[in-house]
């Protein structure tokens, strides 16, 4: 019974990780501007896990739209509002930028759609987050997310004018 048990287990083991899908980190771009896009949206996780507020908001365009801003597991706050734009978007990185003690992300299931200067990333995030819980402790939590970026080409490169979070 308990080979059967570890067997099922390794059979999941292994359908889980042949479906998880490309990391943006290792995602292989088919020409340039894929590339471009891939670069622009490397910089929302370099700019996290670095903590840099500048860095991160590089790639949004200033006419941003941040759609279910609510759904932001993470970032937005329990009285968050359902739309917002970039500076507010900058004001929210800022403060839980404050707030914690380390914070990482992980851009997984990367799915790439590119037609003319228009692009659709869709994937899912994954947040680690350590705050202060007391005298020289941390409590850590881990946040999903599910994102489309919408992004389109002009004279700055490739800028990011949508971000839905669902």
């Amino acid at each position: 019974m308990s080979y059967r048990l570890l067997a099922a287990t390794l059979w999941l083991t292994l359908v889980v990780a042949g479906c998880a899908g490309t990391s943006l980190q290792s995602y292989k771009p088919k020409n340039n501007d894929e590339t471009l896009v891939v670069a622009a949206l490397m910089k929302i996780p370099t700019g996290i896990n670095a903590k840099s507020v500048e860095v991160l908001m590089q790639p949004y365009d200033d006419d941003l739209y941040v759609g279910n801003f609510h759904k932001y597991l993470g970032v937005a706050g329990a009285q968050a509002a359902m739309r917002i734009g970039k500076p507010e978007l900058r004001q929210a990185y800022t403060q839980v930028f404050r707030a914690v003690k380390e914070i990482s992300v992980d851009v997984r299931d990367f799915r790439l759609t590119l037609q003319g200067d228009r692009a659709v990333a869709e994937a899912w995030t994954e947040m680690l987050i350590k705050v202060e819980a007391g005298r020289r402790e941390s409590k850590q939590d881990v946040v999903r997310n599910e994102v489309t970026w919408r992004l389109k080409r002009g004279p700055m490169g490739w800028r990011i004018y949508e971000e839905i979070f669902h």
